[in-house]
C-alpha cells in the first residue's frame, strides 16, 4: 500500500503522484522513498536494462540507483544546488518487491543509499515507515497494530496509512509534518503477475 502525496522539504504538498513503478517484465514492482526525482529516473533505467526476472533486476539495482544519482549532473546546476540545501538528494530507500522465479516466493528488498557500504537487503516486511517515530510506534501499538505480522490485508493497510497521515514524521533536514495522503493505491504480486488499483481518495486538505 503507497501514498501518493508529493512535498516540499518544509512540508508544503505540491501535488500527487504514483510511488510505485511496475517492472512487468521483471516480475517486480519499485517503490522510493526520498527526493521525488529519483523514482521516474531510476525507473526509467531499470526499465531499458533489458531485463529478464526479478533475480536479475537484484543484480543490476545498484548499478540503475547510482547511474540515477549521477544523473543529477545533467541538471540546472544552481536548481541542484537549491535543492540540496533542503534535503539530501542522494538519500533515499528504494525497495523492489516481486516474485523470484528461482526461489518461487515473493520477496521483498531494500537498499539505503545513506549507508556507508550499499547492500540490496531482503525484508521481512515491505514498511517503508518512521519507525524511530516514538509517536506513531505508540499509536499503531495503541490500536493493536503488530507490524511483524505478515498476513496484512487491504483493509488493515490502509489502516496504516490513516496512521501515518495522522502523525509528523521526521525528515532528514529536521522538519516535521505528516508524509502519507492524497491517495492509497494496493499493489499485489504474485506468480501469476501484478495487479494495482486506487482503494481510496482523500481531498486536498487532509493530504496536507
Amino acid at each position: 500500500m503507497t501514498d501518493g502525496a508529493v512535498f516540499l522539504p518544509e512540508g508544503a504538498v505540491i501535488g500527487s503522484m504514483q510511488k510505485v513503478y511496475i517492472l512487468a517484465q521483471a516480475d517486480a514492482v519499485l517503490a522510493v522513498r526520498g527526493p521525488t526525482f529519483i523514482g521516474p529516473t531510476l525507473y526509467g533505467a531499470l526499465n531499458g536494462a533489458s531485463l529478464t526476472g526479478f533475480d536479475e533486476l537484484l543484480s543490476k539495482l545498484i548499478p540503475a540507483v547510482r547511474h540515477s544519482l549521477d544523473s543529477l549532473g545533467l541538471l540546472d546546476p544552481d536548481a541542484v544546488a537549491a535543492a540540496s540545501a533542503r534535503l539530501d538528494l542522494r538519500r533515499a530507500d528504494i525497495v523492489v518487491a516481486g516474485w523470484s522465479r528461482a526461489r518461487g516466493r515473493g520477496e521483498i528488498h531494500k537498499l539505503d543509499t545513506s549507508a556507508d557500504k550499499w547492500r540490496v537487503e531482503p525484508q521481512g516486511d515491505g514498511f517503508i515507515m518512521p519507525g524511530e517515530n516514538p509517536a506513531l510506534v505508540e499509536r499503531l501499538q495503541a490500536h493493536g497494530w503488530d507490524l511483524s505480522d505478515e498476513q496484512q490485508d487491504e483493509q488493515r493497510l490502509l489502516e496504516l496509512v490513516y496512521h501515518q497521515s495522522a502523525v509528523d514524521d521526521f525528515l532528514p533536514n529536521g522538519a516535521r509534518f505528516p508524509t502519507a495522503g492524497a491517495f492509497a493505491q494496493h499493489t499485489i504480486i504474485t506468480a501469476q503477475g501484478i495487479s494495482t488499483r486506487v482503494v481510496e481518495r482523500w481531498p486536498e486538505a487532509k493530504a496536507a
